[in-house]
């Protein structure tokens, strides 16, 4: 039975404020304070990013008449100037495109890769001082960047890149977040001599306000709007970066950074609600997102309450996320282990999984299932309509344990963009973890990404000579008819696909505000075991009725997911930054 009236929480900062609602429905009701500049409403372009200054630079770029894809690249290469510690030009990412002319969705993968070298033995007798070098990988962002602006960008290249070249040349203020990851990760920065002059000079952290200049990477930079990625995959900074990653024991050559490749592929597709929705296709993680989506499509979310306010809410999601998860463990690189992507997503999938969601008892433990039986399941038509390729991806495979995706305090950056001609760019990028591998190459840090090999990989015939691990990032559009209604993602490692859906259903389900459904409380479970990780706001009665059906709440550790968002309103685009972090939303 439908109550009159539900008690709708919306989330106040680290507070909750309780309020009223009739109906069966939840109201959107705006809490936010609109001098905190985490939203903003525009009717012609939005960006919102991680850093303020990288904001800027895409609001600049729209301005000048540049698309979503023009602003997104400039703002990828401001926040790796700012955020060193999560992206740059040592990373790599993967970027999905809506471009609204001609209807067509598209997805790039420049995940920084690993060339087929000879695999090393690890060993105490073996392994090199400090960290592990030899798991860096070909860093993909310059070469991603670049091939999104040749296939969509409208302003110059150089152009994109002024507003990066601006902020290493003049520098920066120091913000509270990047102090503080400077100073925790001091035994990284410190194994490395051009890390820790660069950001210990003199022997003491740089703290927050001090401004921070790197000339060095400017220069590069300038190189890169000059010559393009030749200027980064050749020459001085290829020659440093393979010195580097030599010196740490890895076998790299200047041969695999001039080899390296961005991939095209298509997006994964689905429908929820009536509205279409795109995410990553493997070994990025869109699957758990849009398989996780149709397990809660029979549920009418919002007449069983907020899960903050209702456990039975809270059931049919926490458990719809553990399932999630957990069917996602067969995630690997395409390339190199069939992946049954077609099949994780289709709705026949989430059928015969559905017996483990919302069923007020909480399992020990949620086995992963196959999805290879469900691969000849047609596309959703609104999903056909949208295809441009004919051949479907990589089928087959068995779920395993993915022992290789980022862990869950896994460091990246995630920008949403939307241009006034309604194109969308949902982008992230990153180093792996924090500061990538603490190296640095040429003034940028280099990744962690790197794929170890057994030489039983590298002996299988018939696979490209690249591997790309898998990955938690999860870059996202939803589409409302044929036109944008969501632009979303996150960085926050293996609670990136968990934080992308809860926001997601708060907008869609629950008819939040943007600013109110990203300040929502999360839920972090395991499939593991029924122990799930809460943010504070959780009504006490909730979580006790809970602890009666099995799951075991717990206060979260350290770790989070930081959402990046954009949703269409009336005749108006609301962006919103994560107020877990320092990223500001711009709009024109």
């Amino acid at each position: 039975m439908i109550p009159s009236r539900r008690i709708v929480p919306i989330v106040l900062g680290p507070l909750f404020a309780v309020v009223a609602c009739s109906g069966p429905r939840a109201t959107a009701m705006s809490s936010y304070a609109p001098e905190s500049g985490k939203r903003v409403e525009a009717r012609n372009g939005v960006v919102t990013s991680a850093s303020p200054y990288a904001s800027e630079a895409g609001l600049e770029t729209l301005r000048r008449g540049g698309n979503a894809v023009d602003a997104a690249v400039a703002t990828a290469f401001a926040v790796g100037v700012v955020e060193p510690q999560m992206s740059g030009l040592g990373g790599g990412g993967s970027a999905l495109v809506w471009w609204q002319g001609d209807r067509h969705a598209d997805y790039l993968d420049f995940y920084s890769s690993q060339p087929l070298v000879p695999y090393i033995e690890r060993s105490e007798a073996t392994a090199p001082l400090g960290p592990d070098l030899r798991i860096v990988a070909v860093p993909g962002e310059v070469a991603g960047l670049h091939a999104l602006h040749g296939r969509y960008g409208r302003l110059p290249w150089a152009d994109l890149l002024a507003p990066a070249i601006r902020l290493a040349e003049d520098g920066f203020p120091v913000n509270q977040v990047l102090a503080q990851m400077i100073e925790s990760d001091s035994a990284k920065l410190h194994a490395f001599e051009a890390s820790r002059d660069h950001l210990w000079p003199g022997g003491r952290p740089l703290g927050p306000g001090t401004r921070l200049v790197n000339p060095r990477l400017a220069r590069v930079l300038r190189r890169i709007a000059q010559e393009g990625p030749r200027a980064f995959y050749e020459g001085e900074v290829a020659t440093e970066a393979v010195a580097v990653m030599n010196r740490g024991g890895h076998p790299v050559t200047l041969a695999a950074y001039r080899e390296f490749a961005p991939q095209w592929k298509r997006p994964l597709c689905t429908t929820y609600r009536g509205r279409t929705v795109l995410s990553a296709p493997p070994p990025q993680t869109g699957a758990q997102v849009l398989h996780t989506l149709e397990l809660l499509e029979p549920f009418d979310l919002a007449n069983l309450g907020l899960p903050t306010r209702s456990a039975r809410a809270f059931d049919v999601l926490t458990s719809a996320l553990r399932v999630g998860m957990a069917d996602n463990r067969g995630n690997d690189d395409p390339d190199w282990q069939p992946v049954p992507a077609r099949g994780a997503v289709s709705s026949a999938f989430a059928r015969s999984r559905s017996g483990l969601v919302g069923t007020g008892q909480a399992a020990d433990r949620v086995e992963p299932a196959s999805a290879t039986a469900f691969e000849t399941e047609p596309w959703p038509a609104a999903c056909a309509a949208l295809d441009p390729w004919s051949a479907p991806p990589a089928t087959g495979g068995t779920p395993e344990a993915d022992t290789t995706a980022e862990a869950e305090g896994g460091e990246t950056t995630h920008i949403s963009v939307v241009d006034a001609e309604g194109n969308a760019v949902a982008l992230t990028q990153t180093n792996s973890s924090l500061f990538g591998s603490g190296a640095m190459a040429a003034g940028f840090f280099l990744n962690d990404s790197g794929y170890r090999f057994t030489p039983s990989s590298l002996a299988a015939p018939g696979r490209r000579p690249w591997r790309t691990r898998t990955s938690t990032i999860a870059p996202t559009v939803v589409l409302e008819g044929e036109r944008v209604k969501m632009v979303i993602g996150a960085p926050g490692g293996g609670r990136i696909p968990t934080a992308i859906v809860q926001n997601m259903v708060y907008a869609l389900d629950y008819g939040l505000d943007p600013m109110d459904a990203v300040r929502m409380p999360r839920i972090f479970p395991t499939p593991n075991d029924p122990r799930v990780q809460l943010e504070n706001g959780f009504a006490a009665p909730v979580l006790e009725t809970v602890r009666t059906m099995g799951y075991r709440p717990a206060a979260l550790s350290f770790g989070y997911a930081r959402l990046y968002m954009i949703v269409r309103g009336d005749g108006r685009w609301i962006a919103v930054a994560d107020p877990r972090h320092d990223g500001e939303p711009r709009g024109y």
